[in-house]
């Protein structure tokens, strides 16, 4: 089913690892965009923040503090919203952490930490939310959050950019399922480049910010087009396509050669 246009206005944005970042531009654009702002995160405090600037911005903002790798607390955070908020326009399954270190050296702990809150988190969010969705019937659009890392490995973020593949299958499949289903609901894959957050300062205090690196208020602007226009791919940065195309390109050459 190809999914008809939508109305932001009056209706909901919800996003998770809205405690800064991307996420908390994401927030603050939905309640420009005269939507209801339904928003988690782990971090108590800087999610407070964010509520705080998302009502300064107008709009009615319903924040509760959710692991999203615990199914239940996904749940219930899915159930508030559809009591206590208009219907869902956006889903932004956003919530992510990046972990660095040699894929030879990095503990256990820290590879299960990525994958649960990057990947198993991601798809619990989507199980949460999209029956009501789906019951609702109406335009609407999940986007997943990934990166331009879901097109290649760097060192010592092999593991971060595994968990950020991960999802490109997933956000393919998901599409692929809305699309013959039948509620009107599309599904893009956010994939941004550079971005001056704060995602580095776990593993990287004082990490500085990539050449060409944009606002999160940009990508978020970005974000919210490529949503709109329902686009399967959302690239912050555009030229990151042509350095995948020579990336693959060699990589189908090695397997035809092996």
């Amino acid at each position: 089913m190809s999914r008809p246009d939508l109305t932001l206005s009056g209706n909901t944005a919800v996003v998770t690892g809205a405690g800064s970042g991307i996420g908390r531009g994401l927030a603050i654009a939905a309640a420009r965009r005269g939507m209801a702002v339904a928003i988690c995160d782990v971090n108590e405090a800087q999610l407070a923040e964010t509520a705080a600037l998302v009502e300064q911005a107008g709009a009615v903002c319903l924040a509760r503090p959710v692991d999203v790798t615990n199914p239940v607390a996904n749940d219930a955070f899915a159930l508030r919203v559809s009591e206590q908020c208009p219907p869902i326009a956006t889903l932004f399954a956003n919530a992510g952490i990046l972990r660095q270190g040699s894929i030879a050296e990095l503990p256990p702990a820290q590879l299960r930490a990525l994958f649960d809150v990057n990947v198993v988190g991601t798809v619990q969010t989507v199980q949460s939310f999209v029956p009501i969705m789906r019951a609702a019937m109406m335009p609407a659009q999940i986007v997943i959050t990934a990166s331009t890392g879901a097109m290649f490995s760097y060192p010592h973020l092999t593991a971060y950019c595994a968990t950020k593949h991960a999802l490109w299958p997933i956000a393919d499949g998901l599409r692929a399922d809305m699309e013959a289903g039948p509620a009107p609901i599309g599904v893009s894959m956010l994939m941004p480049g550079p971005v001056s957050t704060a995602i580095f300062d776990h593993s990287d205090p004082g990490h500085q910010a990539s050449p060409g690196s944009i606002t999160t208020d940009e990508a978020a602007e970005i974000a919210f087009s490529g949503a709109l226009m329902n686009r399967p791919y959302i690239l912050t940065h555009p030229d990151f396509v042509d350095q995948a195309a020579d990336h693959f390109a060699a990589t189908i050459v090695r397997m035809k050669s092996a």
